[in-house]
């Protein structure tokens, strides 16, 4: 059911249709919270397309950082609990992916956050993953801010 609510919102905002339209539009009693949700959490298409470049090295970022984390508990780890710890890291980065493709706010909301812990690890404080991390980090709160204004947030309508 969430599926087919995202999809019809999604192509909504394509018809250039306003937030509070296809909420009025598409709300009922039982899918009022969902559909609140659902809309405060999509971008609206034209904000989606002038940021593609940026997304697109953001997620060039969480790729080549997700291969490396791969390789490093492949070549590193000897006992099948520190391989599963060390594989917890890179299946985060893939479900961030995940997030992003789909244009979903909680992507970039974490992002930052998570950019930020990795420093916590200390293989992640070698030369060119620190630029890669604060890069992310940037870009992701940027285009959360960008993508997702206060102003444009609907309200819970009793």
């Amino acid at each position: 059911m969430q599926q087919l609510l995202e999809k019809e919102i999604k192509h909504w905002l394509k018809q250039n249709l306003s937030k509070k339209e296809i909420f009025r539009k598409l709300r009922t009693e039982q899918n009022q919270e969902e559909l609140l949700h659902m809309l405060n959490n999509l971008p609206s298409p034209d904000r989606n397309k002038k940021t593609l470049p940026f997304r697109f090295i953001l997620l060039t970022l969480l790729i080549l950082l997700t291969i490396k984390q791969f390789l490093f508990v492949y070549l590193h780890e000897n006992s099948s609990i520190a391989l599963m710890l060390g594989l917890i890291g890179p299946f985060i980065h893939i479900y961030i992916m995940r997030e992003l493709l789909r244009g979903h706010r909680l992507g970039y909301q974490i992002l930052p956050i998570l950019s930020i812990l990795a420093f916590f690890r200390p293989e992640n404080r070698i030369m060119p993953d620190i630029l890669m991390y604060v890069s992310m980090a940037m870009i992701s709160g940027v285009l959360f801010f960008w993508l997702f204004p206060k102003k444009e947030r609907l309200e819970q309508q009793t």
